[in-house]
């Protein structure tokens, strides 16, 4: 019975109106957008085009019971899954940086401090809110 309402889910989405340029031009007022060329700007459309597809099936699917959580256009929907994670999870360690100096070392906590078992970062006002989960 699932398969057959994503099925359903999926043909829905292939036969919805192509999007407005209106919605185009508010996503690119909304997060600030500008492209070098008409060639770059047509790429990220499209793409942004895609990932709008997707979110759109996804919630859909979501009204239907499928998923727990719905999701939503934010600043990086013109950007492929690829790119995302280049930009976002792309983290690279120097290799000029010699980590084995500290491969060995162990902490000992001072003797002269006594240390709370906990601490609530929150009610100190060093948590601050979310900023961006993309």
């Amino acid at each position: 019975m699932k398969v057959i309402i994503a099925l359903c889910v999926l043909f829905v989405g292939a036969y919805c109106a192509p999007v407005s340029d209106d919605g185009w031009t508010l996503f690119k007022r909304t997060y600030g957008k500008q492209y070098n060329s008409v060639e770059e700007e047509a790429n990220r459309r499209t793409v942004w085009e895609a990932n709008l597809a997707k979110i759109h099936n996804h919630n859909l699917e979501a009204d239907l019971g499928l998923h727990t959580y719905t999701l939503g256009m934010n600043r990086f929907g013109d950007m492929t899954h690829e790119e995302f994670k280049k930009q976002m999870n792309g983290f690279k360690m120097s290799t000029r940086t010699d980590t084995s100096e500290f491969d060995h070392h162990t902490f000992l906590a001072p003797s002269n401090v006594v240390l709370p078992d906990a601490v609530d970062w929150r009610t100190k006002g060093y948590v601050t809110p979310i900023k961006d989960q993309g």
